[in-house]
């Protein structure tokens, strides 16, 4: 019984030894996409209103929720100001604000940005953009259980006609 033991000791011992070793290579690898994520980010640099000829321009927008989905987006730049128009794929959301949701709850109301409803009946929202190609923290208030969710979007630049550039 105690050779028993002792083999289950030493056994549990080897695993947990071997899960250790494990866990720190999988902690270095992040480490090492986090620099390559760095280094991306670097290379591509925000592109503000005053770098862009005033017009309208269809642009993507990238967000890191798959529950935040804009199915288009009209940028407006005017007076080195730009504002976009995004189109949701669905009804979900009745407000947005462009920032964190702890600071939506602690917002007045007149910086809450309502849903309005374009002619074919989707929910859109206008808001300003700073800057393409660069994070830009919103927060979405769900229209069903009145709870704001966190949404990182950057809204990219790709799709500007080169000649919009100045």
């Amino acid at each position: 019984m105690k050779k028993l033991l002792a083999l289950l000791f030493t056994f549990f011992m080897i695993v947990s030894v071997s899960a250790c070793s494990s866990g720190g290579e999988k902690e270095s690898a992040p480490k090492q996409e986090e620099s390559t994520a760095s280094a991306e980010t670097e290379e591509i640099k925000p592109l503000y209103a005053k770098d862009i000829k005033d017009g309208t321009y269809n642009i993507t927008i990238d967000c890191n929720t798959s529950m935040f989905r804009v199915v288009n987006c009209e940028l407006t730049v005017e007076n080195e100001k730009m504002q976009a128009v995004m189109t949701m794929s669905g009804q979900g959301f009745a407000k947005v604000f462009m920032g964190t949701g702890e600071e939506a709850e602690a917002a007045s109301e007149d910086k809450l940005i309502p849903a309005v409803l374009n002619e074919n009946g989707e929910k859109t929202f206008t808001v300003p953009v700073e800057a393409l190609d660069m994070e830009i923290e919103c927060a979405a208030l769900s229209a069903r259980n009145n709870t704001w969710y966190d949404h990182l979007l950057i809204f990219e630049s790709d799709s500007i006609p080169r000649d919009a550039l100045k």
